[in-house]
């Protein structure tokens, strides 16, 4: 949960803690526009001449699902900041290339958040909903998509797109120019345009958030505690597994269970205790999260894979993998959401990647599930030019 900051100055303070790294850029041309018709006029002018784009913000994602040879233009989403929030307002408009940790510490001045955490750490909004990218409390709140109440953006060509309920301060200079789509989720067309202000829905910070925690060593102990958190009916926010590789030449230590209980003071206190017991010797109580809450288990280089598992699977998927691998691999995940990531040591040979993948999507298949590689390290030829101005 953000702290409340007091006064504008801690606002801004607290903003420039955010880590923003500024796009590489791929390709030969990198473009920065500022407003709708800016991005409009640059996507025009790629498809003019047959340029491939891709929209980049803050970076965190950019290697997943890439294949850079098809990319000619970066467009930079860092100067699309628009902020639109009127006090006492249920909606907030958010430009795509503002981090949404800064839009939650702007929010927070308020009493205010976003319905998003992304795992992602100084991940822009365009960057969450263009990927759906969503963290521990998507069992409460649902995806990113689902958020999207309206929306401005350019698909591929020049043409601008307005999905639902967009904010009308935002749009275009032309309004003949609109190709308007009802439903804000429909973002296929995102996918080679480029999103430019998002309406989202606000709602006020919980007074209090409680984090339980017990240690976990096997699918079938995992299965117990689910079971105990439902018996106890304690409303949790978000239920997160952790199971860390070894650090150095130490063991890994066992895996832990983390419950996130939000409320009033009183509400949140009591229903945290309440599972506490339920957990019974080895529960551990906080106001504050445990490392790793939210973040992704891999690091630079690893080989890192998306489980879409449904219910209990991730426990199951997770230790399989282990077993393949004949190594404690990092995994973490939403059980409450039904999705994990695991992270596969680059150094690891590539017969054995293959078959740790096989053995998720094997054990997945049958559950419902599904696993996919969204990031594997490659052979690049790094070209020594600076991406020219568009």
């Amino acid at each position: 949960m953000v702290s409340i900051p007091r006064t504008l100055a801690a606002i801004r303070a607290l903003e420039g803690t955010v880590p923003i790294r500024a796009p590489a850029g791929l390709g030969r041309w990198m473009a920065r526009p500022s407003t709708l018709d800016e991005v409009a006029t640059v996507l025009r002018f790629a498809a003019e001449r047959g340029r491939g784009i891709r929209a980049q913000g803050a970076g965190t994602k950019a290697d997943w699902f890439t294949d850079v040879s098809e990319v000619d233009v970066t467009v930079s989403t860092g100067g699309l900041d628009t902020w639109h929030y009127e006090p006492g307002s249920s909606v907030v408009t958010v430009g795509a290339g503002l981090p949404v940790q800064v839009a939650q510490v702007r929010l927070s001045a308020y009493g205010l958040r976003l319905p998003l955490d992304p795992r992602s750490s100084g991940g822009t909004v365009g960057g969450v909903l263009a990927t759906d990218e969503a963290g521990p409390m998507e069992m409460r709140f649902g995806r990113p998509v689902d958020q999207l109440l309206g929306a401005w953006g350019v698909r591929r060509g020049g043409t601008i797109v307005g999905l639902g309920a967009a904010d009308p301060t935002c749009g275009p200079a032309d309004p003949a120019s609109i190709e308007h789509h009802p439903d804000p989720a429909d973002l296929r067309w995102l996918a080679t345009g480029v999103l430019v202000a998002a309406v989202l829905p606000v709602q006020s910070v919980p007074p209090a958030s409680r984090y339980v925690s017990r240690e976990v060593g096997s699918p079938l102990e995992i299965t117990h505690f689910l079971s105990a958190i439902q018996a106890c009916g304690v409303s949790p926010s978000a239920i997160e597994l952790d199971l860390p590789a070894p650090v150095g030449d130490r063991i890994g230590r066992g895996g832990s269970l983390t419950v996130l209980i939000e409320g009033s003071m009183v509400s949140a206190t009591d229903r945290a205790g309440t599972l506490a017991e339920a957990f019974g010797p080895g529960a551990r109580f906080s106001d504050v999260p445990p490392d790793g809450w939210g973040r992704y288990p891999w690091h630079s280089g690893d080989i890192a894979i998306r489980l879409d598992a449904p219910g209990d699977a991730l426990a199951a998927v997770a230790y399989a993998m282990r077993e393949t691998a004949n190594a404690p691999l990092a995994v973490r995940g939403s059980l409450g959401a039904g999705i994990g990531f695991a992270a596969i040591p680059a150094r690891t040979p590539i017969d054995s990647v293959r078959a740790i993948v096989q053995t998720a999507r094997d054990v997945l298949m049958s559950r419902g599930g599904d696993a996919a590689v969204l990031a594997a390290p490659a052979p690049r030829i790094v070209s020594q030019r600076r991406p020219e101005s568009l």
